[in-house]
């Protein structure tokens, strides 16, 4: 079928709202009936209209994975507390991470300080892949791995933008390998997701990215990020007005998770890994900027 343009089919929607302004791309998906404000920034709720065009998009992710994925692995939205600190995520990005405080176990509520919560032995996962790699740590494994994960995610964004979200759910492939499969497969997968992004009719630009890295030594380890072409953003609009938003990205590790997590490959040493991750919410989200709210209008998902 035809590619629309931007917001096409929301047309009805572009008028201007109870007091006068124009409704923002947010009051414009909940009229649709796209989601469900919670009156937190960045946490939304999803009416069976958007899970369906997931769950789409679901199918068509396990259909392009060279693997054979017969369906990605949930994981849980939290994860041992342990996995973060042994990846060392907390030291490149604690503005980011969401932690879990509870009242201490084995005490009466009554005999505590209701506003003395401590921290648990979980945190919110800030990336999916966070609950793959202790599946193999400590370890030598004598062949590349692959995996096919997806969850929910929390990252503490800022930012009340439509797009930002602090809550969502996150699709990672993941290899475990050698350092040239690694690349390699990483590089493929760039190739395989604009041929995806073309047929899905999203416009979509890929550029070296970094990532938010906190702390005095954060410029350095962008800069070095970018020259070394660690990580590849898939950029495309998800509202009229946006420059651009990440909705998947490429990535390469090379061996810091292999070392963290003591995974061996073969002979050679700590493994490399590389992900390919897609932000669900926010390709939904593309995709109805792109083809608008008539889902009569839009491409084959699958």
């Amino acid at each position: 079928m035809a590619t629309t343009t931007a917001g096409h089919g929301l047309g009805a929607l572009d008028g201007a709202g109870t007091d006068g302004r124009a409704p923002d791309r947010l009051e414009q998906l909940t009229a649709a009936s796209w989601v469900l404000p919670t009156g937190i920034p960045g946490l939304l709720s999803f009416t069976p209209k958007f899970e369906s065009v997931l769950t789409r998009l679901q199918a068509a992710l396990s259909a392009i994975d060279p693997a054979g994925s017969p369906g990605p692995t949930w994981y849980a939205p939290v994860v041992p507390r342990s996995n973060i600190d042994r990846a060392e995520y907390a030291e490149s990005f604690p503005q980011l991470l969401g932690t879990v405080h509870a009242l201490r176990t084995g005490e009466a509520p009554e005999a505590q300080d209701l506003a003395a919560r401590e921290e648990t032995d979980v945190v919110l996962a800030p990336a999916v892949c966070y609950s793959v790699y202790p599946q193999i740590a400590d370890s030598t494994i004598g062949e590349a791995r692959f995996f096919d994960a997806v969850g929910h995610c929390y990252r503490h964004e800022a930012t009340s933008e439509y797009g930002r979200f602090r809550s969502f759910r996150m699709r990672e492939f993941v290899v475990v390998a050698g350092q040239d499969e690694a690349w390699q497969w990483r590089d493929a997968w760039i190739t395989r997701c604009e041929e995806l992004f073309a047929r899905l009719g999203v416009a979509v630009s890929v550029q070296t990215a970094s990532d938010p890295f906190f702390g005095p030594g954060d410029r350095f380890m962008r800069t070095s990020q970018l020259q070394q072409n660690l990580k590849y953003e898939f950029i495309a609009p998800v509202r009229d007005g946006d420059p651009g938003t990440a909705i998947a990205s490429a990535n390469c590790h090379k061996d810091h998770l292999g070392e963290r997590f003591a995974i061996d490959f073969a002979d050679e040493g700590p493994a490399h890994t590389s992900c390919m991750a897609f932000g669900l919410e926010r390709t939904v989200s593309a995709l109805i900027h792109a083809h608008g709210d008539d889902l009569a209008n839009w491409p084959e998902l699958g």
